[in-house]
């Protein structure tokens, strides 16, 4: 059986991922360059961490990375093929 902390990451991971794929689809305006922008500002908030964060909040924020570099490099194959 999977742990807390697996399937706490698998749900942020799939969620952020269908957000994106539907902001995608919805906004003619979201380019790569702005899924790029929200990927730095997530390594920003991870790099800032001066006062701790939970287990479960750097459980979720990896997830979240991990999510928008999977649709951003997904898109650019797209783009390149």
């Amino acid at each position: 059986m999977d742990s807390i902390e697996e399937k706490v990451y698998q749900k942020i991971f799939d969620a952020a991922i269908k957000m994106i794929e539907k902001r995608r689809k919805i906004d003619p305006t979201f380019s790569i360059e702005d899924l790029e922008r929200l990927l730095r500002t997530e390594y920003e908030v991870e790099g800032n961490d001066q006062f701790g964060r939970g287990k479960v909040f750097e459980i979720e924020l990896a997830a979240s990375i991990a999510a928008h570099e999977y649709v951003l490099s997904k898109w650019k194959n797209e783009k390149n093929t």
